[in-house]
């Protein structure tokens, strides 16, 4: 029986990162890009006309529960809540649109880090044709946000997460 001979892994290995690293960039044109936020960003924007700024997680961190240590519970003031959870249900365009999360306005998401907060406003390009150009996810999020001992969370006596 004759045994097969195949390339050697040297030359078929860079072929196939080429290959690969191509289509990525092909498709990665087509992915939407949501603009990530800073603190300072989120200071001079949220509260203007024409922006909303949402909290992503759940009620009850919005509402003052602390998710876990390190990670302190209420929410930025001026935030409205609309879960991320909320996004799956089958009237969640209407719920969005009672919320003020309209496509009209640009959307600042944030969550405890900016990891669901971006899932959050990929969500609503993908699902509900948002324009990925009017959403802001706020990087670092509420961890990023008491950093700097002025800023604040609501309610006043939510848990700190220590």
């Amino acid at each position: 029986m004759a045994v097969k001979k195949y390339p050697p892994l040297d030359l078929v290995a860079p072929v196939v990162f080429v290959i690969v690293f191509i289509v990525t960039l092909i498709f990665s044109r087509f992915e939407p890009h949501v603009e990530e936020v800073d603190r300072k960003y989120v200071k001079e924007h949220a509260a203007m006309p024409g922006y909303i700024l949402v909290d992503s997680r759940p009620e009850e961190q919005y509402y003052g529960k602390s998710p876990r240590p390190g990670i302190p519970g209420g929410h930025i003031p001026g935030a409205i809540s609309f879960p991320f959870e909320d996004l799956k249900i089958r009237a969640a365009a209407a719920a969005l649109a009672r919320a003020g999360i309209t496509k009209d306005k640009t959307i600042i998401v944030y969550c405890n880090t900016g990891v669901l907060s971006g899932r959050f406003a990929d969500q609503l390009v993908r699902h509900f044709n948002f324009k990925s150009s009017m959403l802001k996810n706020y990087r670092g999020s509420t961890v990023d946000w008491v950093k700097d001992e002025r800023n604040i969370l609501l309610p006043l006596d939510h848990e700190t997460g220590d």
